[in-house]
């Protein structure tokens, strides 16, 4: 296992904005400690030349169907040789605000580093996901860590898999992954910027979908009584921090560097 190197995972199907995602993780690795791990599931030939031409040497490229984005993160961590791992959407990017060596070094006496994620749209920020509720351990109670902004050791990470068929399997693995009462510390800056949207977010049914699935996800951890309440709070931190951009409007460029500015 390669020690005191951090795997970042990244999600890959037809979409070049990963070009981007590539780029900021370049900056990202302030000391060279950083692996890059692409997990594409069959993209068009011209889009996996460009991504093969943004790679070094020691990073891996896996280029094979896969059965969507929790198949591809399961493959990049059973492929991670890393002490640790992180992982990045393909269309998120570093903000260059937290690097490599800080995380690593937040990692050295801890489990998991949990930090800020913002989302946008166009040029403005919409909403954020912070931190601090993964420090007090709510996510279990429907306070999620930001998952594209979360790093930890492989050995606790990898030890986990992401549910296959489920629209937010990302939320029972992390659920699994707190089970296990790891040493987590968090920070404060916005890490990642994730484009708002997603499957999930499609249209009215697949918002309804999602919602009825989250609710049997918290029923198991939490029981059946509160698992609403679990979804509405969740709900209610989304909504709640969407209307506070509305009213505090923010730019993209104010929480990125200038390094890797869209």
């Amino acid at each position: 296992m390669d020690a005191k190197r951090l795997s970042i995972i990244i999600p890959s199907f037809n979409d070049a904005r990963i070009a981007h995602a590539i780029r900021s993780t370049r900056f990202f690795d302030d000391n060279g400690s950083v692996r890059i791990l692409v997990v594409d599931g069959g993209s068009k030939p011209e889009l996996q030349r460009l991504i093969a031409g943004l790679l070094q040497p020691d990073d891996l490229f896996i280029c094979e169907p896969d059965m969507g984005i929790f198949d591809a993160l399961n493959k990049g961590l059973a492929r991670s040789t890393t002490e640790f791992i992180g992982w990045l959407g393909s269309d998120d990017f570093y903000t260059g605000k937290v690097r490599a060596s800080q995380v690593l070094a937040d990692l050295e006496s801890n489990d998991l580093l949990v930090a800020n994620l913002a989302h946008f749209r166009g040029d403005r920020i919409t909403r954020l996901t912070h931190a601090l509720p993964s420090r007090i351990r709510l996510a279990k109670v429907g306070l999620n860590n930001p998952h594209f902004a979360t790093f930890g050791r492989r050995s606790l990470l990898a030890s986990h898999r992401f549910m296959l068929g489920m629209r937010g399997a990302d939320i029972p693995y992390f659920l699994e992954v707190f089970e296990s009462k790891p040493r987590v510390a968090t920070i404060s800056e916005v890490a990642v910027i994730a484009e708002e949207g997603g499957f999930s977010t499609v249209s009215p049914r697949m918002i309804l979908a999602s919602h009825l699935e989250l609710l049997s996800v918290y029923a198991v951890y939490i029981g059946r009584v509160l698992a609403p309440f679990c979804v509405a709070l969740k709900l209610g931190y989304k909504a709640w921090s969407a209307a506070y951009y509305r009213i505090f409007p923010k730019s993209v460029h104010a929480l990125c560097t200038r390094e890797v500015q869209l």
